[in-house]
């Protein structure tokens, strides 16, 4: 009996972490110009591991996200995108200077393992002269607010986590660096993590919560919604 049972937590545990190794994200370079494409990716799969998933065989409504673009002056716009291999893609061209930021806010159609699962990722892009972006979709719970737009090497910024409009305070994140190795990170008191790149290339800022609210999905139940957020940011 005590076998039966270790091996069921065994696969339960197994297969909750195997749907939250699975993330989505959004990668562009952190700089453009004006008048100028700028070319944006958006993935699903394993970050750290370099594995994202073929665009063809996104699980659920998955392929249906939105990506929208809120320009320096607040307006908003969904932009179109296409399926490649291993991602889609979408372009903008910028027409202002100031803070660009990409977001995707997404509920997935299906009920798994009792949960309902939103994705959140977010990127931003500076063009010429510009301050941070603070705007977030309101629909976004859980959002990771860097402090600083670009950073080169070395330099720091105090980067907040929020959830639910209140800081994601003394919660454990994971930040994958341009070696595509996970280092442990938690926000203090305040939300607030220090990020302080060591070399150039992209970064990956992931954060998970579990809350326990019921309800019901497309005709299923469901007993807790995960939410899992995503920032990447290209260091120079």
């Amino acid at each position: 009996m005590k076998t039966r049972l270790s091996l069921l937590l065994f696969f339960l545990a197994f297969s909750v972490t195997s749907t939250f190794a699975h993330a989505l994200w959004i990668e562009t370079p952190s700089t453009g110009k004006k008048g100028q494409p700028q070319n944006v990716k958006v993935f699903f799969g394993e970050y750290e591991a370099n594995e994202p998933d073929s665009a063809a065989k996104w699980f659920s409504n998955l392929k249906e996200f939105k990506l929208i673009l809120t320009a320096p002056n607040g307006t908003t716009t969904v932009l179109t995108t296409s399926p490649d291999v291993h991602f889609f893609k979408a372009s903008f061209t910028p027409n202002q200077d100031g803070a660009y930021k990409l977001s995707v806010v997404h509920e997935v159609a299906d009920v798994y393992e009792h949960a309902k699962i939103e994705y959140y990722a977010f990127a931003d892009v500076a063009v010429g002269k510009s301050k941070i972006n603070l705007g977030f979709p309101a629909e976004a719970a859980l959002t990771i607010r860097p402090e600083k737009q670009v950073l080169k090497v070395g330099e720091s910024s105090n980067h907040q986590v929020i959830y639910n409009k209140a800081p994601f305070a003394k919660q454990k994140l994971t930040l994958v660096n341009a070696n595509r190795k996970a280092q442990p990170v938690e926000t203090d008191a305040e939300g607030k993590f220090t990020f302080k790149p060591e070399q150039k290339g992209n970064y990956f800022l992931e954060a998970f919560t579990e809350d326990k609210t019921a309800g019901k999905l497309n005709g299923k139940d469901y007993e807790k919604v995960w939410h899992l957020v995503t920032y990447t940011t290209e260091v120079k």
